[in-house]
């Protein structure tokens, strides 16, 4: 293995800045309007809403970190190697936690649609809560382990937070971990479920035609935005990994390195995309967001936009 001095480019961190700054204004605007709307809406709780809710705390986490990651991109981290580790466990536990909740929503949404009987059976916002913390108590005991392989020593100073420490690829069983668990099967199980309940809904368009292509369209989006943010960062884990395991060629380590940074940004927009897709696609959400937050009592109207959001539109279908 040649030894390189990797680094991020000019272009690169120019697109980290341009990207990041939407990200994080955008994403904090829309995750807190959508908090606001479902804590107006607490009492009226569904499982879909404990999902949804899950999914905007974990883009927020990530959101708070993005600030304190593009500081070390641009200088040597200024606090100690215990503050480093919280805010990389904080943007990658809440990346992956957003990951599954998706996976979990897509199921939800395949069972209410497939099986709609049993999905009466099975859906409660109790069991929704159970699941969401099942995948924070993984994911979150899963970074701890992930510490050892790549942290900085406890006493080092002027090291880059949110960048590899040393100079050997990390070890192949995390980056399988990572690509395999944390992004291979969690597509397979979003596009499955996605792909059947497309079908079915194709086959049922005579009743409820206009709604139910308004939630194909809407499916069709969040597997597409699924697939754009998440799978050039998993690919770019594995070019690195080869890179610098078989290639000689700094010039290619440099490009892999480069590539890895491009697509964490890009993977980063998911967190204003995922709530622009569950929440504001379908419609009347703007108009249920409006009276939650100007305190209007239409509650009547708002729990019925809330209902038919909380499903994507989908568990009525029979």
């Amino acid at each position: 293995m040649t030894h390189c001095n990797l680094t991020i480019t000019e272009e690169v961190r120019m697109f980290q800045i341009v990207t990041a700054i939407p990200t994080f204004v955008l994403g904090v605007l829309v995750n807190a309007a959508v908090l606001v709307l479902f804590c107006r809406q607490w009492r009226n709780c569904s499982d879909m809403m404990v999902y949804l809710t899950n999914l905007a705390l974990a883009d927020s986490c990530v959101l708070v970190s993005l600030p304190f990651r593009m500081y070390s991109y641009l200088n040597p981290w200024p606090f100690s190697v215990s503050s480093c580790l919280v805010f990389v466990s904080t943007y990658f536990v809440n990346m992956y936690v957003s990951i599954f909740t998706t996976v979990a929503i897509s199921v939800v949404r395949y069972v209410a649609v497939k099986y709609p009987i049993r999905a009466r059976a099975v859906k409660s916002p109790w069991k929704a809560l159970v699941v969401c913390v099942g995948i924070w108590v993984v994911i979150g005991s899963l970074s701890a382990t992930f510490h050892s392989v790549d942290a900085p020593p406890v006493n080092s100073s002027g090291f880059r937070c949110f960048q590899k420490n040393s100079e050997r690829p990390l070890p192949l069983s995390f980056i399988l971990t990572l690509v395999l668990v944390g992004y291979a099967v969690p597509f397979v199980i979003i596009a499955y479920c996605s792909v059947t309940v497309i079908r079915t809904l194709a086959r049922r368009m005579d009743r409820g035609g206009a709604r139910k292509s308004q939630s194909v369209r809407i499916i069709i989006a969040s597997l597409a935005i699924f697939i754009v943010c998440f799978s050039p960062l998993h690919f770019g884990y594995l070019l690195k990994f080869l890179s610098e395991t078989y290639s000689h060629n700094c010039g290619l380590q440099q490009a892999a390195h480069s590539f890895v940074h491009v697509a964490n940004s890009l993977a980063s927009t998911n967190c204003f995309l995922d709530a622009f897709i569950y929440y504001f696609l379908a419609r009347g959400s703007w108009g249920s967001l409006k009276d939650a937050c100007c305190g209007t009592q239409h509650t009547k109207k708002v729990n019925t936009i809330i209902s038919c959001n909380q499903s994507i539109r989908l568990s009525t279908y029979r």
